[in-house]
């Protein structure tokens, strides 16, 4: 199965530069424009700073500051139309439970490949 190409912009939010630079490239290697961040702050400052739409916010759950959770507010107060793909190495449930409100929402459960994380990402941006 070919995986669609993407266009969009995506902000990478990941304390762990591993998983951020993995991440990062995977996304680029497929035609994504990816920022990516360090921190929920950095996070929050490079979005303020960008001019252009970001279509997907994926970020980490559990980080030091600011949580997972509380990026995606702060970041859907400056995007309303931007979609949220949380990701996390603890299960779904016990990640989401601290840290996110919203029930449904999208996540990928971490270490992930790159097909996993490919396909994940366009089915959030796709809506299905």
């Amino acid at each position: 199965m070919t995986l669609k190409r993407g266009t969009e912009t995506i902000l990478v939010v990941d304390d762990d530069v591993v998983i951020r630079d993995i991440t990062a490239v995977a996304l680029r290697t497929h035609g994504y424009t990816v920022m990516v961040a360090r921190s929920g702050a950095e996070a929050l400052a490079l979005l303020k700073d960008h001019d252009g739409v970001v279509h997907l916010l994926l970020t980490d759950i559990s980080m030091p500051g600011l949580s997972g959770g509380e990026v995606a507010e702060a970041v859907a107060a400056m995007q309303p139309a931007i979609k949220v793909l949380f990701m996390s190495g603890y299960s779904a449930g016990a990640a989401l439970h601290d840290n996110v409100r919203d029930e449904g929402v999208a996540f990928l459960a971490k270490p992930f490949v790159p097909n996993i994380l490919l396909r994940k990402v366009r089915s959030v941006l796709d809506g299905v």
